[in-house]
């Protein structure tokens, strides 16, 4: 039986209202809400009217002219029940959300009244949803309703979730005969609006109970909105129990710290991140360790396009840009590639060369593969001879003039190497006036 029938269906037991509240013209209760709603506007006003010796009140949507409409009136007696459509009405506007004012005043007054004249009930004084008291009170004075049930156990999440609920077992005597069998102890750590979507179908019951059996540290402790939520995303992502209860765990302590909707979303995020980054770990790993090793240091974080970069050229495009590097090359001078007993200069001969480079000397290199594939400019690569594969020094050639060279993290060449290559642009006919050697004074144009 559908959830949101659940008073109705339960009315099946009862023999109707046995008491009726005195009369009120529609005029009275909208003057009621008039004189006391305030200055707010465009919202939902519960005006409690009477706390004693039963609770009285009227609820109206107040238009932008303070005028009254939708006006309804809620009164909690013993022998009384407000119709189907009424109840669902203040469940959705009052019980749900928090967009219906009130005075708290009233409320306060209300829970000392009913909790020392019902300890029973185990009554609690709602402060961010004060409302729910009077959704308690109304449940245990109509009796024998799955919400009353919830609310005396100190489920209210639940209860006021209670519509998320694909079915009601109409037979049940305790919250665990509700959701299939799970234990007070899951049911109190899940006792929250996102744990009552967590079990609202027979399914996911099956599997928490799974989960419990496995993993009863899952829900020693009571688990909040984001770690339902993560609970939820890991159960439709099909996982099975085992991988839940270990993710879970993992990531229990980090959700704790999550108290609203966009922490959650940003949590989400992250996690995509990361994920995402250990699938490129892994595949980079293959080409060459210098990448997994500069992703792992959090560098690319302070520039993410660097990685968006070398998924693009190494995992995506490296063929195609293996072959446009080999024929940008063969349009460059070969003569200026040098192989002595000091220093050897070359080309990048691949993109994971050009990539490799770049990663490694921490310079922004990876910004001149299109210029390099189209000839507009050109690098070459300086190594030691004893240390052939290590990066050195990376310069740049620039219509036949020496423009850059740099050490790593774009450091300056010392005097001697500066020297050698000074001989070595002089060699090849290559001019070196537009550059000083000196980060400080050069312009690189």
């Amino acid at each position: 039986m559908g959830a949101k029938a659940i008073y109705s269906a339960l009315e099946l037991f009862s023999g109707g209202n046995t008491w009726e509240p005195p009369a009120m013209a529609e005029d009275e209760l909208a003057g009621l809400v008039r004189e006391n709603a305030g200055s707010d506007r465009s919202s939902y006003y519960l005006h409690i009217f009477r706390t004693e010796p039963y609770i009285d009140s009227v609820c109206a949507y107040l238009d932008v002219d303070g005028a009254p409409s939708d006006i309804r009136r809620f009164t909690f007696h013993e022998g009384y029940s407000w119709s189907a459509e009424e109840e669902n009405f203040f469940h959705d506007t009052c019980v749900r959300t928090t967009v219906c004012r009130y005075e708290g005043e009233r409320l306060n007054r209300i829970f000392t009244i009913y909790d020392r004249a019902h300890p029973e009930w185990h009554l609690k004084r709602y402060f961010s949803k004060g409302l729910r008291i009077l959704d308690h009170i109304y449940s245990c004075l109509k009796e024998n309703t799955a919400k009353e049930m919830l609310y005396k156990s100190g489920l209210d999440e639940l209860a006021a979730g209670i519509g998320e609920l694909d079915e009601i077992n109409l037979l049940a005597t305790k919250p665990s005969d509700l959701y299939d069998g799970l234990s007070m102890k899951v049911l109190r750590s899940i006792n929250c609006p996102a744990g009552a979507q967590l079990i609202k179908d027979s399914a996911s019951r099956e599997y928490i109970r799974d989960l419990n059996m496995k993993f009863p540290d899952t829900f020693k402790e009571r688990l909040n909105d984001a770690q339902c939520r993560y609970l939820r995303r890991l159960i439709d992502g099909g996982l099975i129990a085992g991988e839940t209860g270990r993710l879970f765990a993992a990531r229990r302590a980090e959700l704790a710290r999550v108290w609203c909707p966009s922490q959650f979303e940003l949590f989400l995020e992250c996690e995509k991140s990361e994920q995402r980054i250990r699938k490129l770990c892994e595949a980079f790993e293959k080409i060459d360790s210098i990448y997994v090793d500069f992703i792992k240091s959090r560098e690319y974080f302070e520039s993410t396009s660097r990685l968006d970069q070398l998924e693009y050229y190494l995992l995506k495009r490296r063929e195609e840009y293996d072959r446009a590097i080999r024929r940008s090359n063969r349009k460059r001078c070969y003569e200026w590639q040098e192989r002595g007993s000091e220093y050897i200069i070359r080309y990048p001969q691949t993109i994971n060369d050009f990539c490799r480079e770049s990663i490694y000397m921490r310079n922004c290199l990876l910004t001149y593969v299109e210029a390099i594939v189209n000839n507009n400019t050109t690098i070459l690569l300086m190594r030691r001879a004893e240390e052939p594969d290590k990066p050195f020094i990376t310069i740049e050639i620039f219509e036949d003039d020496l423009v850059q060279a740099y050490h790593r993290f774009n450091r300056d060449c010392t005097s001697e190497e500066a020297e050698w290559i000074r001989a070595y642009c002089k060699r090849h006919g290559i001019g070196t006036c537009r550059f000083s050697f000196n980060a400080a004074v050069d312009e690189l144009f």
